[in-house]
């Protein structure tokens, strides 16, 4: 599975990026919270060929929920999930 992780400021061009993302074949979720990103890929891994490429925005302006993303990052390493 190849995960693309895009983050960043309100109008750093995260909705852009995602639209050329989604065109490119990935299955695209925005706005979702750094905690729930490793359940999201293991539910990627597990569905079909389609959801093997996926990405994900993650805004910056999450607050305390944004800190979350270090440990999400560590656990996908854990599962061998490329990002």
């Amino acid at each position: 599975m190849e995960l693309f992780i895009v983050s960043g400021l309100s109008g750093a061009g995260k909705s852009t990026v995602m639209s050329i993302l989604e065109d490119s074949g990935y299955f695209c979720v925005d706005n979702l919270p750094p905690v729930l990103i490793p359940k999201f890929a293991e539910l990627c891994q597990m569905g079909s060929e389609a959801h093997k490429r996926a990405a994900v925005v993650c805004d910056i302006r999450g607050g305390s929920s944004f800190d979350g993303l270090f440990e999400s990052l560590e656990t996908l390493d854990r599962m061998q999930v490329k990002y």
